[in-house]
């Protein structure tokens, strides 16, 4: 049996909506990504959507899925920076970081001090908003908590990370990739090809019927079927060579500065 992480937000369901709920090989394990990250690294599941930083912190020990990411080519809609004052005006000031990501709170390190030249203080909390701003002057929201958050329409400045990102680099932005430790090849290769041939089919299913995942997301957090429909469409879950380059481009900027011990480099299995 192949024990996967199982990311329970709407921007994961052309992941998973599709994916067999009982299945001999499969057992699903659910958590937000730095909850996986943390599992994939202690051995208590074997494969997941991962945090893309958190294959950068143990790029020497996985092997990377080919064409299954989630990425965007500029705005990602859901993962927002929301701000009292423009992001240029942060210096010295407080930005509240979730709890929940490891992508996002690096991609917003890069972006305050390698592209706006701030340098803030940090603190990681739980996802809320409200409670964020009592204590900060900045929030980081990711997924279904940044959707919520900007639906509720706050009075403040928000910046969606995607777009921020293109803007200054040009590139498309990986928030995550599907990595398993390199010892399971050895171990049970041809179990991690058949789950990983799942995979592909249940995205593949997912993209032929996105009207099924719209109404999904309505029942999870309400919003209309335009709003889920523009939201999605900026989505890509594949891995191709123009999305490689952004990831490339992102853990490379990571390792320079400094968030990263080691430059990383990308290794995919099955090879194609």
């Amino acid at each position: 049996m192949i024990r996967i992480g199982h990311n329970p937000n709407t921007n994961m369901l052309p992941m998973f909506h599709f994916l067999p709920k009982r299945h001999p090989l499969l057992e699903s394990i659910t958590a937000e990504p730095t909850g996986h990250n943390a599992m994939l690294s202690d051995g208590r599941i074997d494969m997941a959507p991962i945090s893309a930083f958190s294959y950068g912190e143990h790029w020497k020990e996985y092997l990377i899925l080919p064409n299954l990411s989630v990425s965007t080519k500029g705005r990602v809609g859901s993962i927002l920076l929301f701000s009292k004052v423009p992001l240029k005006d942060l210096n010295g000031l407080t930005v509240a970081l979730t709890d929940t990501s490891a992508t996002s709170v690096n991609l917003t390190k890069i972006l305050l001090h390698h592209y706006y030249g701030v340098v803030p203080r940090y603190l990681t909390m739980r996802s809320n908003l409200q409670g964020m701003f009592a204590k900060a002057d900045a929030a980081l929201l990711i997924a279904d908590a940044a959707i919520q958050a900007a639906l509720n329409q706050p009075e403040c400045y928000i910046y969606d990370l995607g777009e921020e990102w293109f803007n200054y680099t040009g590139f498309s932005m990986t928030y995550a990739v599907w990595a398993f430790p390199k010892r399971l090849i050895s171990e049970r290769e041809e179990e991690v090809f058949t789950v990983y041939q799942m995979l592909i089919d249940a995205k593949a299913k997912a993209l032929c019927n996105m009207e099924d995942i719209f109404k999904t997301c309505q029942t999870m957090l309400g919003g209309s079927l335009k709003f889920w429909g523009d939201y999605f469409i900026q989505f890509n879950y594949g891995l191709d060579q123009t999305t490689i380059t952004g990831l490339k481009k992102y853990l490379d900027l990571c390792f320079e500065q400094k968030l990263l011990a080691s430059r990383p480099l990308l290794e995919f299995w099955p090879e194609e």
